[in-house]
C-alpha cells in the first residue's frame, strides 16, 4: 500500500495556479445551407441555375448570363468558412459584405447597372492564376483591392478536388485562407457589412456548361472587439500541416490522406492493431498544441505525443501519451492514455497525480460533458514538464501530473491514430503548435501530494462508464 499523506496547500496551489483561463468558447457557428434546399437564399445579377444536389449547392452557368450570385443574410464582422469545386476552365468567387445596385441607387452611373451585384469578391479560380482567396472588388472599383500573395499560397489551390476557404472580416481588416495556406491580409474600409453571395461567372458565347459546388458553408459572427478573433493564427503557433498533402508527415497511404483540406485518417473495420502517422519535422517535449477534430460515430483515436516509433511492434506504430479521440463514451473522450504502456492514466473528468511507483489517484474532478460525433471540435494539449493539461471546446477534461520517473517520458514524436474496431474515419484541421522552453521545472511530490481520500484511477476493463452531468 503506498503511503498517501495529508492533501496540503501546495497541491491545491498547483492544480489551481496551472488551470489558467482556458479559452473562451467561441461564438455558435450557423449553417448558411442546410444541405437540403436553397430556402433563404436569393440569387441575383444574371440567370444562372442553382441547385441542390446530394448535400451540394450546384450552379451551372448559362451562356449569355451575366454574373450571377446566390445570396444570403447581412453579416459585419465574421468568419466565414466553406468548401468549393470549381471546373478548371470557370472563374468563380465567393461575394462578402457586398449589396445591390437599386434601379434608383446614386451609386449607380446609369439605370444598366441596376441589379449588378458589387463589394468584395475572394477570387476562386484555378491554380496556374495564382489569384485562389485574393480579394477583386466586383462591379465597383473593378480592381484588386488585396496585395500580392505569397508565392507558396499561390499553389494552394486544388484544380481537380474540394478546396476549404476560411475568410474573416473584421472592422476594415480581411483575411483569407485556401486550405490551410494564408493567402490575404489587407484593410479596406469601403464597407462595413453585407451579404455572403456564391457567384457563377458569365461566359462566352459557344463555351460551357460548367459547374461549381459548395458545400458545408457556415459563418461564425464575431462580437466587436473580439481581439482573439482578430488575431487569427495564437501568438508563437505555427502550422505543422498544410491542408493540401502529407509532406512533413509519414504514414500508410493505406489509411492516411489528405482530403478537402484536412488530415484525413480512414480503417474499414479489419485493423490488427492501431496504425498511426508521424510528424516528421521535430520531436516535442513542452509544447501546447490546438487542432480542430472530427470523427464519425463510432470511431477511435487519438492525439499521441512525446511518442516513440515502434516498427518492431508493427507498421506505423507509436507508443506514448495519447490525448483520446473517442465518439461514443463521454469518459474517454479527450482523456490520458498511455498507448502500450501504463494504459489509462486519466479518466476524462479527472484531475490525477501518478505517484513515483506508477499508480494514477484522482484527487479531484471536473464536470463531464458530451461532443457530438460527426461535428468539429476544438481540442487543446498544453504539456509542461510533468504535467498535462486537455480542453475539448475550451472545457478541461484532464488535468494530470505525473510523478513516475521511471515510466514517464519527457520527449518523443508527434502523431495521430487510426484505431481498431468498427469502420471509422477521422479529420484533423488548423494543425498548430507552439514550442515552449526546454528547461520548465517539473512539479515534485513534496508539491503534488496526494490527499488521503484519493482514490485509484480505474484500470481499463475495470472501470465502469461514467455520465455526463447535467449542461
Amino acid at each position: 500500500m503506498v503511503k498517501r499523506p495529508l492533501l496540503v496547500a501546495s497541491l491545491v496551489m498547483v492544480f489551481a495556479a496551472s488551470a489558467g483561463r482556458p479559452a473562451q468558447a467561441d461564438e455558435p457557428w450557423v449553417n448558411l445551407f442546410d444541405g437540403k434546399s436553397l430556402e433563404g437564399w436569393t440569387v441575383r445579377g444574371g440567370f444562372a441555375k442553382y441547385q441542390v444536389e446530394n448535400g451540394e449547392i450546384v450552379g451551372n452557368t448559362v451562356e449569355g448570363s451575366p454574373n450571377t450570385f446566390l445570396c444570403k443574410g447581412d453579416f459585419k464582422d465574421f468568419e466565414l468558412e466553406l468548401e468549393v469545386r470549381c471546373d478548371p476552365r470557370l472563374n468563380s468567387g465567393v461575394q462578402v459584405r457586398s449589396h445591390v445596385y437599386g434601379k434608383d441607387d446614386p451609386d449607380a452611373k446609369n439605370r444598366d447597372r441596376a441589379g449588378v451585384v458589387y463589394g468584395p469578391q475572394c477570387e476562386i479560380a484555378r491554380k496556374e492564376t495564382g489569384t485562389a482567396g485574393r480579394f477583386y472588388d466586383e462591379g465597383r472599383r473593378g480592381m484588386w483591392i488585396s496585395g500580392e500573395i505569397a508565392d507558396a499560397a499561390k499553389g494552394a489551390f486544388d484544380d481537380d478536388g474540394w478546396n476549404t476557404y476560411r475568410i474573416v472580416a473584421q472592422g476594415d481588416h480581411y483575411r483569407s485562407w485556401v486550405n490551410g495556406a494564408a493567402v490575404s491580409d489587407f484593410h479596406d474600409a469601403t464597407d462595413a457589412h453585407g451579404f455572403v453571395g456564391l457567384q457563377v461567372h458569365g461566359i462566352a458565347k459557344d463555351q460551357g456548361p460548367y459547374q461549381v459546388r459548395w458545400r458545408n458553408v457556415r459563418v461564425r459572427e464575431l462580437k466587436a472587439g473580439d481581439a482573439t478573433a482578430d488575431q487569427g493564427r495564437p501568438e508563437g503557433f505555427r502550422a505543422i500541416f498544410n491542408g493540401r498533402d502529407l509532406t512533413g508527415w509519414d504514414g500508410s497511404p493505406k489509411y492516411w490522406s489528405a482530403e478537402n483540406g484536412c488530415l484525413t485518417g480512414k480503417a474499414d473495420g479489419t485493423l490488427k492493431f492501431n496504425r498511426f502517422i508521424t510528424w516528421k519535422e521535430g520531436t516535442v517535449q513542452n509544447f501546447e498544441l490546438r487542432v480542430k477534430v472530427k470523427v464519425s460515430p463510432g470511431g477511435n483515436s487519438g492525439l499521441q505525443y512525446r511518442g516513440t516509433e515502434r516498427p518492431d511492434l508493427g507498421e506505423s506504430v507509436v507508443t506514448g501519451y495519447q490525448c483520446d479521440v473517442v465518439a461514443d463514451r463521454p469518459d474517454y473522450n479527450g482523456m490520458l492514455y498511455e498507448e502500450r504502456g501504463r494504459r489509462i492514466l486519466s479518466h476524462t473528468g479527472e484531475k490525477v497525480v501518478i505517484d513515483p511507483q506508477g499508480q494514477p489517484w484522482t484527487v479531484g474532478t471536473f464536470p463531464l460533458r458530451t461532443f457530438k460525433p460527426g461535428e468539429w471540435h476544438d481540442f487543446r494539449v498544453l504539456v509542461e514538464g510533468n504535467h498535462h493539461r486537455h480542453w475539448i471546446d475550451g472545457h478541461p477534461t484532464v488535468d494530470l501530473i505525473d510523478l513516475d520517473e521511471k515510466g514517464r517520458k519527457l520527449e518523443g514524436v508527434l502523431a495521430v491514430q487510426v484505431h481498431v474496431g468498427p469502420p471509422m474515419t477521422i479529420q484533423y484541421k488548423d494543425v498548430l503548435l507552439k514550442t515552449l522552453p526546454d528547461d520548465l521545472p517539473l512539479i515534485t511530490a513534496e508539491q503534488a501530494a496526494i490527499p488521503s481520500d484519493a482514490r485509484k484511477v480505474a484500470a481499463q476493463g475495470e472501470d465502469k462508464p461514467r455520465k455526463p452531468d447535467a449542461e
